[in-house]
């Protein structure tokens, strides 16, 4: 009597066994729905309006989502920073380094030698004029001093303006199209009331652009 039952037993056990596999065989097929992978053509990045038209409830929902501003150069970095410093941001805000191309150029022609361009940069110290630096690499434009390289042509007129008006009377201007260091700023998950802020702030800076979605560590 005693066979039989470790017998029955044995078979209800084995019966469960069987079925728990199926179950959890079929939940772990490729093509059960819950373990489809996202659709990246569904994936968008959001422009700062969109982001602020989703309204708290919606915005809320986007986790792990960052605010980029810029790209900047150094001067815009220091104003995009100043402009941001009252909304007490903490350690929600970080920089990272990105290339710029521009094509609007600044500039003091050709020095004979580096000796020359170095006492023209010299001079431009006397004049109050920052931001300036000596092209060394070899080339049509080596020994040349560099005034500012922009993106717009307002920017760019700007600059040439103010250093004129510092008594710089060799400075040109020309396009060149040229790839330079710059920055931009990064907000982690940023509340709708700063994303309306930056939408206030780019203004400030016409040559930026705010956009969100996926912090830069998890594109």
């Amino acid at each position: 009597m005693k066979r039989w039952i470790f017998v029955l037993l044995f078979a209800n056990l084995a019966v469960f066994g069987y079925g728990y596999y199926r179950e959890f065989a079929a939940n772990a097929s490729p093509d059960n729905e819950r373990l489809k992978p996202m659709n990246p053509e569904s994936v968008r990045v959001l422009s700062a309006q969109q982001y602020a038209k989703l309204g708290p409830a919606k915005a809320a929902q986007l986790t792990l989502a960052c605010a980029e501003w810029g790209p900047f150069n150094d001067a815009e970095l220091t104003q995009a920073r100043a402009l941001l410093e009252p909304l007490a941001l903490g350690k929600t805000v970080s920089t990272r380094k990105v290339e710029i191309t521009a094509e609007h150029w600044v500039y003091i022609p050709p020095k004979a030698n580096k000796a020359a361009a170095e006492r023209a940069l010299a001079e431009l110290g006397r004049l109050n004029v920052s931001d300036a630096a000596i092209v060394s690499e070899a080339g049509q434009w080596q020994w040349s001093i560099s005034l500012g390289v922009f993106r717009s042509r307002n920017a760019a007129d700007s600059r040439f303006e103010e250093v004129r008006n510092k008594g710089v009377k060799t400075a040109v201007y020309r396009q060149r199209q040229q790839t330079v260091a710059g920055a931009s700023i990064v907000l982690r998950e940023p509340p709708q009331s700063v994303m309306q802020k930056l939408e206030e702030f780019k203004v400030r800076i016409p040559s930026s652009n705010v956009a969100s979605g996926a912090c830069p560590e998890n594109r």
